[in-house]
């Protein structure tokens, strides 16, 4: 398939979307892809290496390498709808619609050689290259049409055409009436009148013909190929030449002028059709009507230089319904139409055939093997086959296909929001198989498990093949490798082992692939208990003062070899986070010990790795930390004793003054309790006060200005209460207060 058309909503929206090709970056800063907004023509060039699409919208055309990278671009190639490279993949050849012309282009460089002008206001369309010349189809759907262009030929400066108006005439006829039967009059005694619909000419006759041999019809319906193009090659760069003096004209000789375009070849495809030719079939075209919903089509044999029919088929609905993609297939005397549906040919005509499954368009490389897009897959399917050999997930609707010469790979358009993104998809004739495995979800060490599955394929895999095997476990970390399972005839498999050691146990099945299959792998994982340990730390669930210097011991059972134990601590708070206390081997008695000296309530967890007989095993446990907490008494004029306690003397008049120290955390409170003694019974009140961040505060009782009463107090750190949890509860002692006169 050389190019295809997407729908015309489509087209619009991308066209109006932007009008600019864009650059996209895949993978790295230094490797881009080609991004177009409007498909404008895909052509591989197998000499080069090289993959070129144009970009309709913006009137360029881009170049990449066979990894889909870009490497070249070039613009100025108005409304281009098509692109064909020679056979010797030398020069590149572009429809550019917009401008009325083949576009002639140095295939290694993009530089434009020649502007091949073409006398019509509504085309070339569809380009193809075969016999040494390019080939393309223009006019619109009542007056379309075939041409070339002679690269051979060089214009002469005479052959200049005014682009003004389409010189094809529109016929009348009937659209769907063989284009090869001319009409003419049986001759009569009367005067016949004037034909009111225009012949219309068959294409199988050469335009070179006798006329003498058939009637004759008027001069606007004459076969007779006409010159109606110029060629303009680019301006070089060599000197202007010396002027000569100008020759006699020979009066017995009379120069004929040659243009290399011809135009009115083929009519009879309504519209601008669809060309394609395949390297296999050298010298044939086949066309495919565009335009309107019937679908006319013929194969062309072009290896003289003139069209040639060889098979026509009038579009009656009979066949294909309609035509958006045509390809012309190598070993048989077929086309693939709109990627699905086979027709043959023979003795003039067509014939329906069989059918791929799905399929919008496609691509048929050299060697028949077909590229078929449907939806957001790509399948690659051998000839005639119901399965294809391998189907890509592409991610987006297909805008264009091509196949590589060689058929190393297939390049397809792929649609995004409003742009076409080129993708290779390599080994495209590799089956891609399907590998299961199974095994049991648990299993018992040392004792025999069965591992079972299958490899699926849609190109079957020879009974006997063998598939690697690695088992990976915890005494074999990389892997090892067991021995190799068979394939039975059905794909299936099995194989038994003996899990050596216990944890999870996992066995991967690998098939290598071969010159017709992508290799594959599939993994299961087996859980096989391990023996449990005992795990224990001491000096835990107990409350110590601020700044103790605690040693915390752990101690482990028996295992099978590893004897290393963590211990970790993480102290209440946002602010400080888990840490590794110590990490080491245990004793002989099984015990390893740590010290710490805490400040805050601390988590406490022991971890052991476990080994390949032996389950991993962590403890958690707490310790609790008060904080450092004290109460000073100011403005007391002494101190004494009443009875066995020690109380802090002032006058009656004079305020106690009580100050906290506490250990400072944002937010916290310190709480001051205050009690009155009356009547043999103590009165409580207490009160909640913010720590400056010195962590202290001083708090003024107040004068009770009567003698003989007695208070006491003291300060705390509630847990929570006091505006954190990172420490626990803590008290001062009572301070004793006794007023006086």
């Amino acid at each position: 398939m050389r190019r295809r058309s997407i729908s015309t909503a489509t087209a619009l929206a991308v066209t109006f979307s932007s009008a600019a090709l864009s650059i996209a970056v895949a993978g790295s800063a230094t490797a881009a892809s080609a991004v177009v907004t409007s498909p404008g023509g895909i052509a591989v060039d197998g000499a080069l290496h090289k993959v070129f699409v144009g970009d309709r919208s913006s009137g360029k055309i881009v170049a990449t390498d066979y990894n889909g990278n870009l490497v070249d671009s070039v613009s100025g190639i108005s409304g281009v709808s098509d692109l064909t490279v020679s056979d010797d993949g030398s020069v590149l050849y572009a429809a550019s619609e917009g401008a009325h012309q083949i576009v002639a282009l140095d295939a290694a460089t993009l530089d434009v050689k020649t502007r091949y002008s073409v006398a019509t206001n509504k085309g070339p369309r569809y380009v193809a290259f075969a016999a040494g010349k390019v080939w393309f189809t223009y006019g619109d759907q009542w007056s379309g049409n075939l041409g070339s262009v002679d690269p051979s030929v060089t214009a002469a400066p005479s052959s200049a055409r005014s682009l003004s108006a389409d010189t094809t005439e529109p016929p009348t006829a009937d659209p769907t009436a063989d284009p090869t039967q001319s009409a003419t009059p049986e001759p009569s005694d009367t005067t016949t009148a004037e034909p009111t619909e225009p012949p219309t000419p068959d294409p199988s006759v050469s335009p070179t013909a006798d006329p003498t041999q058939s009637a004759t019809p008027e001069p606007s319906d004459t076969t007779t190929p006409e010159s109606t193009g110029t060629a303009t090659p680019e301006p070089s760069e060599s000197s202007t030449p010396e002027p000569t003096a100008t020759p006699t004209p020979d009066p017995t000789t009379t120069p004929t002028p040659v243009d290399p375009v011809t135009l009115g070849q083929f009519s009879g495809i309504w519209g601008p059709g669809i060309l394609d030719t395949n390297p296999s079939v050298p010298g044939v075209l086949v066309i495919g009507q565009t335009g309107i919903s019937t679908d006319s089509m013929a194969v062309v044999d072009v290896s003289s230089g003139t069209p040639q029919r060889t098979a026509w088929y009038a579009g009656d609905y009979t066949l294909n319904s309609g035509i958006s993609d045509i390809d012309l297939v190598p070993g048989s005397s077929q086309v693939l139409v709109n990627g699905s549906q086979l027709d043959n040919y023979a003795n003039g005509k067509f014939t329906a055939g069989s059918v791929y499954p799905g399929g919008q368009l496609a691509d048929v490389a050299a060697d028949g093997l077909v590229a078929q897009a449907t939806g957001t897959n790509v399948a690659v399917y051998r000839p005639n086959a119901a399965k294809p050999l391998r189907t890509f997930a592409v991610g987006g609707a297909v805008g264009d296909l091509a196949w590589a010469p060689d058929s190393s790979r297939v390049f397809a358009l792929v649609g995004s929001g409003s742009s076409y993104t080129l993708k290779p998809l390599t080994d495209p004739t590799k089956n891609v198989p399907t590998l299961t495995v199974s095994a049991p979800a648990t299993a018992t060490r040392a004792k025999t498990l069965t591992v079972t599955g299958k490899l699926s394929t849609t190109v079957p895999v020879a009974a006997g093949t063998k598939l690697q095997v690695v088992r990976t476990d915890l005494a074999s970390p990389n892997g090892r490798g067991l021995v190799a399972a068979t394939l039975k005839a059905d794909g299936s498999y099995a194989f038994t082992d003996v899990p050596p050691v216990g944890g999870t146990v996992t066995y991967k099945v690998t098939f290598l692939g071969d010159a017709g299959h992508v290799a594959v792998s599939a993994s299961r994982s087996v859980l096989v208990p391990r023996n449990a340990t005992t795990l224990t730390l001491s000096n835990t669930g107990k409350t110590y003062n601020y700044h103790s210097t605690v040693t915390f011991t752990a101690h482990l059972g028996a295992t099978y070899r590893n004897r290393v134990v963590e211990i970790w601590d993480d102290p209440y708070g946002s602010d400080l986070g888990k840490k590794l206390l110590k990490t080491g081997t245990v004793n002989s008695h099984g015990d390893l010990s740590a010290s710490l000296q805490l400040v805050r309530d601390t988590t406490f967890t022991v971890v052991y790795r476990g080994d390949a007989l032996t389950s991993p095993h962590a403890v958690e446990a707490k310790v609790y930390t008060r904080v450092s907490l004290s109460t000073a008494i100011s403005h007391q004029y002494r101190t004494g004793k009443i009875g066995s306690t020690t109380y802090y003397w002032f006058h009656k008049s004079t305020a106690p003054y009580v100050t906290t120290s506490m250990t400072y955390y944002p937010g916290r409170a310190a709480r001051v309790d205050l009690q009155v003694y009356y009547a043999g019974k103590w009165y409580p009140e207490s009160e909640y006060f913010l720590l400056s961040k010195s962590g202290k505060v001083t708090v003024d009782l107040g004068a009770p200005g009567q003698s003989g009463i007695k208070a006491r107090v003291r300060s705390a750190y509630i847990d929570t209460l006091s505006g954190d949890n990172v420490n626990s509860t803590t008290y001062t002692s009572w301070r004793y207060l006794y007023f006086a006169k």
